[in-house]
């Protein structure tokens, strides 16, 4: 179940000069775009401090865990990621027009009742639908921070998209020391065109996942694959949560 949170529908921008700032910021004190206060710094493998970021009822009841996941929307120019964006987060649609993003949309909503480990959890998700445009490359290390998990989005019928998802998988999940599973790559086809024979990606990235979508003609199925990639993020979220737990006690 997907829930829209509050006044999220319009997403929220971060252009160039924000993101320099906030750049220049973490550096020092580690700030979230937010604006809410410093963050500890998390472990390598979510880049967030699982302690800090999940809603405890206290004792385990029957009321579900709220985990806050961040997951970053990656991949070249006119690759579908806004699209795609839009559709997983219920968010109002933009013009049909192509219109690049510039610097960052961030969309807010809910994931509920999710299966992991025979548990029942929710998800408060920030999506972050990044500009593909390698002139905020210097903004890169104020996004990737607290990341949970990467969305990788290319169109199979564009030269060299593929090849581009080297760069983007290198520097935000390869780099970052984040586990395949923390990563899916989504070959967004437009409409009318649903060639699955393209969509094959480098050795590189061989071990993530990649997903045909068409959002008109299947998004149901768009929809179940980011829902079971959310449950992998989770998990292994869930993990660092126990080990954490377990280290404080011992």
């Amino acid at each position: 179940m997907i829930k829209l949170l509050p006044d999220s529908r319009d997403a929220r921008f971060y252009n160039v000069q924000d993101l320099a700032k906030l750049t220049d910021m973490s550096e020092s004190a580690n700030v979230s775009p937010q604006g809410d206060e410093p963050k500890t710094k998390g472990t390598r493998s979510g880049r967030r401090s699982v302690l800090g970021h999940v809603k405890m009822s206290g004792q385990r009841s029957n009321i579900p865990e709220m985990f806050k996941v961040k997951v970053l929307v990656l991949g070249p120019c006119e690759s579908g990621k806004t699209v795609l964006s839009n559709f997983l987060a219920d968010a109002t649609e933009m013009s049909g027009d192509y219109m690049p993003t510039q610097g960052v949309r961030i969309l807010e909503f809910e994931n509920n009742g999710l299966n992991v480990g025979g548990r029942t959890v929710n998800a408060e998700v920030e999506l972050w639908d990044c500009s593909g445009d390698h002139k905020f490359e210097q903004c890169w290390p104020a996004i990737q921070q607290e990341t949970n998990g990467v969305l990788l989005v290319f169109n199979p019928d564009q030269p060299n998209h593929d090849k581009e998802l080297e760069t983007w998988y290198s520097h935000f999940v390869s780099q970052q020391g984040m586990k395949d599973s923390q990563c899916l790559a989504f070959a967004h086809h437009k409409p009318s065109t649903s060639d699955k024979a393209r969509g094959h990606l480098s050795s590189l990235l061989s071990k993530v996942t990649v997903v045909h979508s068409n959002i008109d003609e299947d998004g149901d199925s768009v929809r179940q694959e980011f829902s079971n990639f959310l449950t992998n993020i989770l998990s292994t979220m869930s993990d660092n949560r126990d080990k954490e737990e377990l280290s404080i006690i011992s």
